[in-house]
Order: C-alpha cells, then structure tokens, then sequence
C-alpha cells in the first residue's frame, strides 16, 4: 500500500510538471513572422498578410489604434527591388483579423510588378526581440506583348512658350500606377539632361481611367521672382530645343512595357505672359434646326486637360445644353455638337475661371501677376459671352 501511494504521488508530481510544461508551452512567444501574399479573388483585391502573431499581440494592435506612421514602421510595402529607405511606402488600409494583420493597397498591385514587404516585431505594442522579416512578392505578370504606345503629348505645336507649365503624355491603352519622373527625361540641344525640370514629386496625376499622365515643370522654377528660379532659372529658355524622352520601360496595366519609346524635338519661344480674353475667342454658330457643330477658336493653343471641360453652351435662361465636345487644330479649336438640333435664338458660352493657357494664364489674369499688388476681385467662377443662333424671322 505504501508503495502504492509513493508511485502514486510521484505519477501525480509527473503529471503536474508535465502540466506545467505544457502550460509554459502556451504562453511561449509566437513563431517568426510569415509574409503572405494574397491574389485578388473575386470583388477582394490582392492583399499582404502577416501571420505568426499571437493572440495578445493582435489584441494589443487592435487596442493601440497605431497612427498611418506607425503602421508603415511596422508594417512597410515599397515598388520594386532591392529594399531601400529612400523609397516612399505603398500606401493603403491596415486591418488586424482573427489570424494576422493585413494591408490593402490604396491602388491594386501591378501583375508582375515586384514589392518589397518589410515587417519589424520590434515596432509591435509590446516589442518583440526579432530582426525584421523582408521578402519581396509579386503578382503573376499577365501574359500578353507590348501593345501601349504614347500617341501623344500635349501641347502639341512644334513652338512651346518658355513659361509652359505642364505637358499630357497620353496613351493608347490603360497604364499602371507608377509616375512619370523614373521614365521621362528632358534633354537639350547638345543631347544632355535638363537638370530637374520636372515637379520632383511622384503623385497621381493620372487621369480616371489611367490613359493620361499630367507632367508639370517645376512650378517654382518657372514663376519668376522667387528662389528656385532665381537660382536655376527656368527649365526651358526661349531660342533653344528640346527633345522629351519617354522610355519603353514604363508599364501599362497589364505590366507590359510600351511597345515603343517616345522622342519629341521642339523649340522655345518667348513667355506667353498676357491673360486670355473671351473677347478674342471667334464662335461660328451653326444653323438652326441642325445638329452642326457650334465652333470656337482661340488665337493661340489653351491647356488641352482644361479646355476639354471648362468650357459649355448654355441658353439664354441658363439651361446647359447637352452634347459632345471635340478638341483640334492643337486646341485652338473647339467644337460642340448638341444632343438635338439647335433652336434659334440666343446663347451663352460659358467658361469656367480656371481655364488657362499652357503657362497658366487665365481669363482675366496673367500667370505673372506681381502678389504685392491688389489684383482687385477674384475672378467669378463662371465667364460667359453671347451669341446668336439665326432662324427664320430672327
């Protein structure tokens, strides 16, 4: 009996060290980080997952409510590869769930495109001493051949003013997210880089549907009286030619390159320095009782992005007409066809007050005003002009 109870005791001292074990072995630390990608599936776009993180440590993230910051230390996607700090992180929506964090870029991955992901367990809640995990993925690459091309950019005359403050580089087909500034370069006469001419930003200045790209020159340098044009001058100088570079490597939205790089050579002239008036606008209206274009034209080139939906017709009782506008002759040029014939009568072009020419001159008001002096009232947020339709009796 006595033995029996010794053996007994000593099974039950077993059992609780190996409950204890056990135990311990529950609240040990979770396992190295493990970075996932996760492709689109369905309506869900792609997403990174970051599992191995215990119970508390969700907990915790999910109680600290980490600021934008503090989640791209933890938590960091950059494009491409090798890793470098210098790079700005993707940016999109962090979510902790049941099994891991989560991050959803703001614009989908590009297939085929290479993303560093860099998680650091130091920067958790309650910091875990680990080093931090990278790894790069990638969406499979669409299979597919170059088909994109830069079938323009604008504007488009062989002269631009030497106080141009913007081109559109516009594109056969969808593009990727990326910007411009990694794939144009601006060269001069001797072949040589236009030392940063352009708005040293990567931004979206994409359109809707990724099909134009907003290249603006450096609007400081170009604005005179202020220091980097004071120090730089400005990117392009009246009486010289320059050549816009556009490399094949920039990828559409299937992650192919273009089919083709892009070169355009032209010259500078002088600033274009006066406002626009309306008054110097010539409008041919059409004949009554026909759907015939009502056309504008201008004395000199407008901004292409701008002119294509600043400007609208409307009725003498300000009734906006519905139609479809066509841009030509270098958007000097501006027709609109009405959804229904024409009444006779009278009409109003209206333009909004953010019409501008290339060098951002508007109506009203040059692109150089001095800031020192009153410039009186602002502009109104509509300009209009009138103008007569003729019919029988009229």
């Amino acid at each position: 009996m006595t033995r029996f109870c010794v053996s007994l005791r000593c099974c039950a001292a077993l059992f609780i060290v190996g409950a204890m074990a056990c135990s311990r072995g529950a609240t040990a630390p979770a396992a190295a980080p493990t970075i996932v990608l996760h492709p689109q599936t369905g309506a869900a776009a792609a997403s990174i997952a970051v599992t191995g993180l215990s119970s508390q440590e969700l907990t915790d993230l999910r109680g600290a409510a980490p600021s934008a910051f503090d989640w791209q230390a933890l938590l960091k996607v950059t494009v491409g590869e090798p890793a470098t700090d210098a790079l700005p992180p993707v940016q999109g929506r962090y979510v902790v769930t049941a099994s891991g964090l989560e991050f959803t870029p703001l614009y989908p991955f590009d297939p085929g495109r290479a993303y560093v992901v860099r998680f650091d367990p130091a920067r958790l809640p309650r910091p875990r001493p680990l080093a931090a995990v990278s790894q790069v993925v990638r969406l499979p690459a669409l299979a597919s051949r170059p088909t994109t091309t830069v079938t323009a950019v604008y504007p488009t005359g062989a002269v631009l003013s030497e106080n141009t403050l913007r081109l559109y580089i516009e594109f056969s087909a969808p593009m990727g997210n990326r910007g411009a500034l990694d794939f144009v370069r601006l060269l001069d006469e001797r072949g040589q880089d236009v030392p940063i001419p352009f708005l040293p930003l990567q931004a979206d200045f994409w359109n809707a549907d990724h099909t134009r790209y907003t290249l603006f020159f450096d609007p400081g340098r170009v604005k005179q009286g202020i220091l980097p044009n004071e120090q730089l001058g400005r990117p392009l100088k009246a009486g010289h030619e320059y050549t816009l570079e556009v490399s094949a490597d920039w990828h559409d939205a299937n992650a192919q390159p273009l089919a083709a790089s892009y070169r355009r050579t032209f010259r500078v002239g002088p600033a274009a320095a006066r406002p626009l008036s309306m008054a110097s606008w010539r409008i041919d209206p059409p004949g009554a009782g026909t759907r015939d274009s009502l056309v504008v034209t201008f004395p000199a080139p407008l901004d292409h992005g701008l002119l294509a939906r600043a400007l609208a017709v409307e009725t003498s009782a300000g009734r906006t007409i519905d139609g479809d506008v066509v841009l030509d002759a270098g958007d000097t040029r501006w027709a609109f066809r009405p959804r229904l014939p024409w009444d006779a009568g009278d009409y109003r072009l209206a333009a909004l007050s953010i019409l501008e020419d290339p060098a951002g001159n508007r109506i009203g008001r040059a692109f150089e005003v001095d800031m020192t002096r009153s410039t009186g009232d602002a502009p109104t947020e509509v300009l209009r002009t009138s103008f007569r339709i003729a019919g029988q009796g009229f």
